[in-house]
């Protein structure tokens, strides 16, 4: 009995020695790896940032893309090498905060060695990595659009208080496809907060790179020549006594009829979308929320007045509809007497007689009014019918969000004024005034179609997603007399209104300018068109359709039409 009494005790000193030594260890030899945990080391996961898809032309030049950014975070109260710090920031004196704060945003390449130097071992100053939006070669801001950080209605939705959203333009539009899936990891901190270790638990998803189908080269043209136009819309003024513009506002629209495809759309008074990804928005970000030339607005899919370029769809429901046939000949008087009021055409002579070619070439507004006033009230809903075929009142197809105008009739007129629709109103829709109205991108895709011979293309920015191509849409419009439309709008060029800019021009087009009045505004600040198209001849040079719109510029033919030139030169090639 002694000897297994004995022999217990022996075991159970053996098993306190044993456990003795196991907490000398834990509590000695490895104090410094377990007390941090013994503090409150927790668990917490954290959203890894997906990066958002590129953007590149149609060439895969880089439109806009992601990028790795570092800034400097301060979280309150001392820190070292305070001397050395404030000059690098551009700082008198630390601020007071209680909470993180950036102190430096984008801390330049040069810098960080520095920086990481100084902040070395400073738990209350750090550099922190983040992801920006960056556009290497900047187009157009109301075409291309911006990034925000997400709002708070879009936390709701799913997105991270740090993610950035497309808030307009193509940004917001391919949102679907340009977010990426955000990944998680896991962080182990402890009380103080400090960040231990970390693991990966979900690798992010970047999202899918989109190719548009703008050309850059093509896009930069078109940007240069809506700037060059200020100096013949201020030519303009000069002679009507008006004072000077500073800024431009119109667009430019160019496309290959064939396919839809937009091959440039630019929009004046524009912005760098770079503004908008910087950390924090500056002012000058901000302050274009507020400028009266509203740079933020895409004007190639607003709806403006359309002027003479209506004449076109005018001239295709006459012909089609039967009011006339390509014979029929009316005198371009100078003006005519219609319910008793006197309507003028823009030229004060007499210019003979004129089929509905030279009608176009010439932009005779008296022949279309006595070409309409045989039926005004029953003319009106069939243009309005006819011109819907061509693509106007109705979206184009882009990607983007676009307005899609107004074709009047007596019933729209009746439904949303309460009044009927009046004789005289037929005439005015009839030359593109009065209450028609019309997007650049609309007037594009209406002369893709005529220069087809009929065939109405969807216009799409995207050319491919994800690297799965995106195929052209159109669909056939009816029509007998494409052609005689087609030598209407190349006698405008050969020896119409456009003939004393592009007469000369090396390579054969067609094309229509367009002077809209604008109610309420003096001679000189009509809103200026041209819409152009070319080869006419079948010439080896790829298609390509032009629109410049230029709001309150004044004569289409002095501000629009040497902007489609310049563009339709760069395109072709030609000095």
């Amino acid at each position: 009995m002694t000897g297994r009494i004995h022999a217990l005790a022996l075991f159970f000193a053996l098993a306190l020695f044993l456990l003795g030594l196991r907490a000398w260890q834990l509590q000695v030899l490895e104090y410094e790896r377990y007390a941090l945990r013994s503090q409150g080391n927790y668990l917490k996961t954290e959203d890894i940032p997906a990066p958002r898809g590129k953007i590149l032309d149609r060439k895969g030049r880089v439109l806009a893309q992601d990028r790795l950014v570092v800034d400097l975070v301060y979280t309150g109260g001392e820190v070292a090498f305070k001397e050395r710090l404030l000059p690098l920031l551009g700082l008198e004196d630390l601020p007071q905060v209680t909470e993180p704060t950036v102190l430096k945003a984008g801390v330049p390449e040069a810098l960080r060695p520095t920086l990481e130097e100084l902040t070395a071992g400073q738990k209350n100053l750090y550099l922190r990595e983040r992801i920006e939006r960056y556009y290497p070669n900047p187009i157009s801001g109301p075409v291309m659009g911006y990034v925000l950080r997400a709002n708070a209605a879009q936390v709701k939705q799913g997105y991270s208080p740090e993610e950035e959203v497309g808030q307009a333009g193509l940004e917001a539009a391919l949102e679907p496809y340009l977010r990426g899936k955000r990944g998680v990891r896991a962080v182990e901190v402890n009380v103080r907060g400090e960040r231990l270790r970390e693991t990966v638990l979900e690798e992010p998803t970047p999202g899918q790179d989109v190719v548009l189908t703008l050309d850059l080269a093509l896009q930069r043209a078109a940007e240069k020549a809506l700037e060059e136009a200020l100096a013949d819309i201020n030519a303009g003024r000069r002679l009507n006594g008006l004072p000077e513009e500073k800024q431009v506002k119109g667009a430019i629209v160019a496309l290959d009829p064939t396919t839809g495809e937009v091959l440039a759309m630019a929009s004046a008074p524009s912005f760098d979308p770079n503004l908008f990804a910087k950390r924090p928005v500056p002012e000058e970000a901000k302050a274009l929320l507020e400028d009266k030339n509203l740079p933020l607005l895409n004007r190639a899919v607003q709806p403006y007045t359309p002027g003479s370029t209506f004449k076109l769809a005018t001239s295709y429901a006459l012909l089609e509809e039967g009011y006339v046939t390509p014979a029929t000949t009316y005198r371009c008087s100078p003006y005519i007497v219609f319910g008793g009021q006197v309507r003028r055409n823009w030229a004060s002579r007499d210019m003979g007689p004129m089929t509905v070619r030279e009608a176009i070439a010439w932009s005779c507004n008296t022949w279309y009014y006595q070409a309409v006033a045989q039926d005004p009230l029953g003319f009106v809903d069939r243009l309005a019918r006819r011109a819907r075929l061509l693509g106007l009142g109705e979206a184009t197809g882009l990607e983007v969000a676009e307005k899609t105008g107004l074709l009047p009739t007596r019933a729209w007129k009746r439904e949303a004024l309460g009044e009927p629709w009046y004789p005289g109103e037929t005439l005015s829709v009839a030359i593109g005034q009065g209450a028609v109205l019309a997007t650049p991108a609309q007037i594009a895709r209406m002369l893709a179609t005529i220069a087809t011979g009929g065939n109405k293309p969807a216009l799409h920015l995207v050319k491919a997603i994800g690297g799965v191509p995106v195929q052209p849409r159109w669909e056939k419009v009816p029509g007998r007399y494409w052609k005689v439309l087609q030598e209407g709008l190349r006698k405008t060029v050969s020896e119409g209104t456009a003939r004393f800019v592009l007469g000369e021009f090396p390579v054969p087009t067609g094309g229509k300018t367009g002077t809209a009045e604008t109610p309420g505004k003096r001679r000189g600040l009509e809103h200026a068109w041209y819409m152009g198209y070319g080869p006419t001849d079948g010439s080896p040079y790829p298609p390509l359709v032009v629109v410049a719109f230029f709001e309150n510029g004044g004569e289409g033919s002095r501000v629009a039409l040497p902007a489609v030139r310049k563009v339709m030169a760069a395109y072709w090639g030609i000095k």
